[in-house]
């Protein structure tokens, strides 16, 4: 791949000497005055310098990266917040996982988002407990925090993180400090993922956006919800597709219905 690319540059400056080697016997040749010669070969060289540049432009052009208009051949905090939030909750589980460690999930709650176990290698029991606060979240405050810290309580677990997609309030992080919690927000998941190797950020952005990462799934059902307008206030949210028998919905999420 190093070789095919460094050979681009050669090819320029191979088709500005080329123009420079035929043009300049005939500019010279062809004019009968000294000065028709001068202007000749001035010609040649100008006429090899731009095609050498629309070359060079040609170059550059093939290697820019293709136009991504789904937004999904790369990382960024836009798509972070579209995965849904069982999808953002299996890119996190994967994540550690891609750090070395074996992941249980501990309980999902009921309006999305679950406690998940971190097991380092060689241990029977997990060490950390992560909760994920995915799509519905912009900015987390001090609850689920609280939360956190009386599932570590429960489990007899030492060590917590919350991963959000958004970011925490001065009194999530305050509360965090003296807890022995973690807070990863959006911006710091997606430099973590970046510090993996290549392909194994790679697995992860493949694993995020594969078919419909983006319409939530129901929490109680386990399958995805659908669009539904509320009758009195003309309000969209997602609903079941079990209703009436499962009545979870999801309003004013941050990627709702259209």
């Amino acid at each position: 791949m190093r070789e095919r690319l460094g050979s681009e540059p050669r090819i320029v400056r191979a088709l500005f000497a080329a123009i420079l080697v035929l043009g300049f016997p005939i500019a010279i040749a062809l004019p009968q005055d000294l000065n028709g010669k001068i202007y000749a070969s001035g010609a040649v060289a100008l006429i090899a310098a731009a095609a050498a540049i629309l070359a060079a432009a040609l170059v550059r052009r093939r290697k820019e990266p293709a136009e991504d208009p789904s937004g999904t051949g790369r990382w960024s905090l836009e798509l972070l917040r579209r995965l849904e939030w069982r999808r953002f909750e299996e890119l996190c589980a994967a994540y550690y996982e891609a750090l070395g460690f074996t992941t249980t999930q501990a309980r999902s709650g009921a309006n999305g988002g679950a406690d998940i176990g971190l097991v380092a290698a060689g241990a029977d029991k997990p060490s950390s407990v992560i909760q994920c606060k995915g799509w519905s979240v912009y900015t987390v405050g001090i609850k689920p925090v609280r939360e956190l810290r009386a599932a570590m309580a429960a489990a007899g677990v030492p060590q917590g993180v919350v991963v959000a997609c958004g970011t925490f309030t001065s009194e999530a992080k305050e509360f965090s400090r003296g807890e022995n919690i973690q807070l990863v927000d959006g911006g710091e998941l997606l430099r973590k993922i970046g510090a993996l190797a290549p392909e194994q950020g790679q697995a992860l952005l493949r694993l995020a956006t594969a078919g419909d990462f983006s319409t939530p799934t129901c929490p109680a059902c386990g399958i995805k919800m659908t669009a539904r307008t509320s009758s009195t206030e003309g309000r969209k949210f997602w609903g079941c597709l079990n209703y009436p028998r499962c009545k979870r919905t999801f309003f004013g999420a941050s990627n709702a219905p259209a």
